[in-house]
């Protein structure tokens, strides 16, 4: 089993207690998980709070000291104060700027730590604002690995953001509570309970190429690359009856053409990352690729089966392929590709013609729909 660094993210407002109450109850589960460093996204008086308690006070040291845990050291870029547009440090979050802040704070600092696949986040939505839990969430949803985890931490009432209590300790202690009904009662720290859930999350890690830099930008982006997805139409080939069916709607095209367009249909079914095939160009080729392995290969196996009357060998039409195939023919077998598949479906948008686009300096060839909705028999 591959061993990850340990690292513990958490959103804090006024409450300093969830940070060991987290540490505490990762290092109870089953497996225990020993934290070994940690950053945590606040406010200037949560910082402020969080040095008191924490470092001042020596609650964390006491806290792993007591339970034998290796010791985390709270550095200055451990604390990551939310900043407004102007650079100045917030001391809450009271309006939408404000917000926009926390949210950019958040994304940004996932962002950075799930570059690296050694390390594993464990990220904690009890703190804070809800909106700073939402942030956090969202985040991990947009750029967090398999093995990233989200969690809730849960305290049983009596001692939830009570000044005293920051963890279960070893030896029982009796603080002074208030209760629901009003009246204030010494309860043993032994009833306290730390519970700790965690959360399924959707990920788009990897599956959605994201270029934005902030929290609007890059939910526009992962809704725009669901949403076409989701209206891709349904690709299936007939090889043998040269038939192709898009959306439900039936044509036939010739020998060379059908072989060609099931090609590029084939590249993209083959392609190896698991992306939502929306902007994505990784299967895309350029036109001199065409003739070459394995992109020839592909198109010799296709062309075999549509239109081979002598029955001669792959290698022979592989041969055909790169004497035949062009630059010119090529890419006037891409036009009339898409003006059948146009004239079909009375449609110059849709995505299932082969579109051409620049990357690094060179123009590339592929169909934008997903490989989920293609289907070749």
């Amino acid at each position: 089993m591959e061993k990850f660094k340990e690292i513990l993210v958490c959103v804090i407002g006024g409450i300093p207690q969830i940070i060991t109450e987290t540490l505490y109850a990762l290092s109870q589960s089953t497996p225990p998980v020993n934290i070994e460093e940690m950053y945590i996204i606040t406010t200037s008086t949560g910082k402020k709070q969080i040095e008191n308690a924490l470092i001042e006070k020596g609650i964390l040291k006491q806290f792993l000291t007591e339970y034998d845990l290796p010791q985390i050291e709270i550095k200055p870029s451990s604390i990551i104060v939310i900043k407004d547009k102007d650079g100045n440090e917030i001391d809450d979050i009271r309006d939408s700027s404000q917000s926009e802040a926390t949210a950019d704070t958040i994304i940004s600092l996932i962002r950075e730590l799930t570059t690296d696949n050694s390390v594993r986040l464990h990220c904690c939505l009890a703190g804070g604002r809800k909106t700073m839990s939402f942030y956090l969430g969202s985040a991990l949803q947009l750029f967090g690995r398999s093995w990233d985890k989200l969690y809730h931490v849960l305290v049983s009432p009596e001692f939830e953001s009570h000044p005293e209590f920051f963890y279960k300790p070893k030896q029982e202690r009796f603080i002074k509570c208030r209760l629901a009904n009003g009246t204030v009662q010494e309860i043993s720290t032994e009833k306290a309970k730390i519970e700790i859930m965690e959360l399924p999350f959707i990920k788009f890690s990897g599956k959605i190429q994201l270029h934005g830099k902030n929290f609007k930008e890059l939910i526009q982006e992962t809704q725009s690359e669901i949403d076409l997805v989701l209206t891709q139409p349904e690709i299936i080939l007939y090889i043998k009856d040269r038939k192709i069916e898009i959306a439900g709607v039936s044509f036939t095209m010739s020998p060379i053409l059908i072989t060609l367009y099931a090609t590029f249909l084939q590249q993209k079914i083959l392609c190896p990352k698991d992306a939502l095939c929306g902007s994505c160009t990784d299967c895309y080729v350029s036109l001199g690729q065409i003739t070459e392995e394995p992109f020839a290969k592909e198109f010799a196996k296709f062309y075999s089966k549509t239109y081979n009357p002598l029955n001669i060998a792959e290698e022979e039409i592989i041969e055909y392929v790169k004497k035949k195939l062009n630059l010119y023919t090529l890419r006037t077998y891409i036009s009339k590709i898409n003006r059948e598949i146009s004239k079909a479906l009375n449609d110059e948008a849709t995505p299932c013609k082969i579109k051409s686009v620049r990357k690094y300096g060179a123009t590339i060839y592929g169909i934008a729909v997903d490989k989920t909705k293609i289907k070749i028999n």
